[in-house]
């Protein structure tokens, strides 16, 4: 059994990383499965617009945990309510922190809000962190992640959030601090709006707007001290025996070297093993002999686990634990 998979300093979170269509969610749900078997309160959540989680189990699932089996849980979080609840909050903490601009139609710039690049990611983060929060009440959480480009921009969010809250926050204390010596000069400064008096505040202490980076930074320092804890976090990619999925996922293996987030494991799936020469299927053979070669020079210290290609996708509990057990006990069935 690999210890990277398993808890050790509270739960563990596994992301299963991958390019679209080489069986991310089916290896996902099989990893999940064997360690719910295993005895371990396993949490899967799909993440992916795209969702086939519930296809994989053959249930319906929601974004609400369903229990699947003893100790197996699993939901699919709908991005379109992420991303309306993640403005919500935007909304209601901007009108909290700026009072007196409650004035302005604020309405009308979150609806333009809602096509900004980078709004997919910074509400699938939140999801992520919410999760992450109640990560007590599991032993695991397998997160069934989007196509690879938009996981890494995810993952990398935290590390590049916390360098903007930083600056922000140093910002926000220059601000403070002119505004303190004004008073000095010119006294406390005091405006109306609608016979409503507002003072402007001067101290961290009572200023909404720091409070309000010094609360983000520090959810965005926890979602950072958890992924990028090995005792805490593994990457799981998958990749079929080719080229392009081997390229995709020497780049993901690269970025997520640089944001010091662990990545532990290649998945090789869809193996073709033959006992005997098929003419047909030669130049096939060819090139993923070529591609196998080059997967343990690519990731050194990684776990390669390779699975072989099955007469069809395994659905099911029955079908996916058989799965999971294999890559959990080293794919054996599946080495080439």
């Amino acid at each position: 059994m690999k210890d990277f998979l398993l808890p050790k300093k509270g739960f563990r979170t596994i992301f299963v990383i991958g390019k679209g269509g080489v069986g991310k969610t089916t290896t996902s749900a099989a990893l999940a499965t064997a360690l719910a078997k295993r005895g371990y309160k396993t949490l899967i959540v799909s993440l992916d617009p795209a969702h086939n989680l519930g296809d994989v189990f053959m249930m319906k699932l929601s974004d609400e945990p369903k229990e699947l089996a003893e100790n197996l849980y699993a939901s699919e979080l709908d991005m379109e309510k992420l991303i309306q609840s993640y403005l919500k909050h935007l909304e209601t903490n901007l009108k909290n922190m700026y009072k007196y601009l409650t004035v302005i139609n604020l309405e009308k710039y979150f609806e333009v809000l809602r096509f900004s690049p980078g709004i997919e990611e910074y509400a699938t983060l939140e999801a992520i962190r919410n999760i992450l929060g109640r990560g007590e009440e599991w032993d695991i959480i397998v997160f069934d992640t989007p196509p690879t480009g938009l996981t890494l921009r995810v993952l990398a969010l935290p590390r590049i959030s916390l360098i903007w809250a930083d600056k922000l926050i140093e910002i926000r204390r220059k601000i403070l601090e002119r505004r303190r010596m004004i008073a000095k000069i010119q006294g406390e400064q005091k405006f109306q709006i609608e016979g409503q008096e507002f003072v402007l505040p001067k101290e961290e202490e009572e200023d909404p707007v720091m409070r309000e980076l010094k609360s983000y930074r520090e959810e965005i320092k926890f979602v950072e001290d958890v992924i990028t804890d090995p005792d805490k976090t593994s990457v799981v990619a998958v990749m079929n025996p080719e080229m392009l999925p081997l390229y995709e996922t020497e780049r993901a293996y690269e970025s997520l070297r640089k944001f010091k987030v662990p990545f532990n494991m290649v998945i090789v799936n869809k193996v073709i093993t033959v006992g005997r020469e098929i003419p047909e299927i030669r130049v096939k053979l060819e090139a993923q002999r070529k591609v196998l070669e080059e997967i343990p020079k690519k990731f050194p210290n990684v776990e390669i686990i390779k699975v072989p290609m099955f007469p069809r996708e395994p659905r099911g509990l029955e079908e996916l634990e058989k799965l999971g057990g294999m890559i959990l006990e080293g794919g054996k069935e599946g080495d080439t």
